[in-house]
């Protein structure tokens, strides 16, 4: 037996209104995500730029993370 029409409809309009729901409540939180990481990573170049005349080698590592760690926004 299948369900009516109507009730299929009804559940699929329910299910996107949820899922929409879900979608704009998670936002904030991952604006709020990316900024920390955006945050964190420029902290890191700020002790690359620290370290960079003493040791260029580790200075080059932190900017690489940094990188990295920003790209986890994208």
């Amino acid at each position: 037996m299948t369900a009516p029409r109507g009730a299929r409809v009804a559940a699929e309009v329910f299910l996107s209104g949820a899922r929409l729901l879900a979608r704009l409540s998670s936002a904030p939180k991952i604006r709020a995500a990316r900024l920390a990481r955006s945050r964190d990573a420029e902290a890191v170049r700020g002790l690359a730029r620290s370290v960079e005349r003493s040791d260029p080698g580790f200075a080059a590592d932190l900017y690489a993370a940094a990188a990295r760690h920003d790209g986890l926004n994208d």
